[in-house]
């Protein structure tokens, strides 16, 4: 369940500019993702809720991450190919008309799991996923520290946004170049909601209950895109604003 707001204790604890940086030609083996370096990176905030704290320097091996995240299209393939259960709201065994290109959803966390593997890889550490979608410079949002209109796809301060197709918002793109990092779909990661190291914080929904999801959604605010924006949800659920996407081993 995601109103888990209400029973975390929030309190306002902070951060940093702007760089691109380059990126390494892939193989045919890992064609549709780019290349996250290795090296250190600036994780956390010490000015957003506790549990997305402390600002502190973490360190990743070279990894791909996907350019974009999973689409219909492509979770369709492995469904029949595996003889795995579909989304939900698929109709005998097909995505609606015209979705082929909007991110899966209404995949579990384990269906998540089984996707990646299946495909040769698998889902992003949440030390991964914020690297990617923040670089070395503590980007606020994939682009940048500053808010840009159509960057992201994220509920209008007036009425409702809806799912688009992948990568429809190139000047959203992150660092590195992956897609949608900020709204969109929320995206699993392998990691269960616990303290950063470091941190005091005391929180009754720590524990192996939830996994942390990024990004945001088409159904989020602008302050839930933040590039180190903690949220959770049950890794045995689904909801209709929750897909994912891939990395790869250097």
């Amino acid at each position: 369940m995601r109103n888990w707001a209400a029973a975390i204790i929030i309190i306002p604890l902070a951060f940093s500019a702007l760089r691109a940086e380059p990126q390494k030609n892939i193989s045919a083996y890992t064609v549709g993702m780019v290349y996250v370096k290795p090296g250190q990176f600036i994780m956390g905030s010490d000015e957003s809720f506790s549990f997305e704290g402390p600002k502190r320097v973490e360190f990743t091996r070279g990894f791909y991450i996907d350019i974009y995240e999973v689409s219909n299209a492509e979770y369709k393939i492995f469904i029949d190919a595996t003889g795995k259960e579909p989304p939900a709201h698929w109709n005998k065994g097909n995505y609606p008309a015209g979705a082929g290109n909007k991110p899966v959803t209404m995949v579990s966390y384990y269906e998540a799991l089984a996707f990646a593997k299946w495909a040769g890889k698998r889902l992003p550490t949440e030390i991964e996923w914020e690297k990617a979608a923040r670089g070395t410079s503590a980007r606020i949002f994939p682009w940048g520290n500053e808010w840009k209109s159509g960057a992201a796809n994220i509920r209008p301060l007036i009425g409702f946004s809806r799912l688009k197709n992948a990568g429809s918002l190139p000047e959203g793109r992150s660092p590195y170049g992956a897609m949608d990092m900020a709204g969109n779909v929320w995206e699993w990661t392998t990691v269960w909601f616990e303290p950063y190291p470091g941190s005091l914080d005391i929180n009754p929904s720590y524990g192996m209950k939830y996994k942390v999801i990024r990004g945001g959604s088409y159904r989020s605010t602008r302050s839930m895109t933040h590039t180190f924006t903690r949220e959770v949800f049950e890794p045995a659920l689904s909801d209709e604003d929750i897909g994912f996407r891939c990395v790869k081993d250097y």
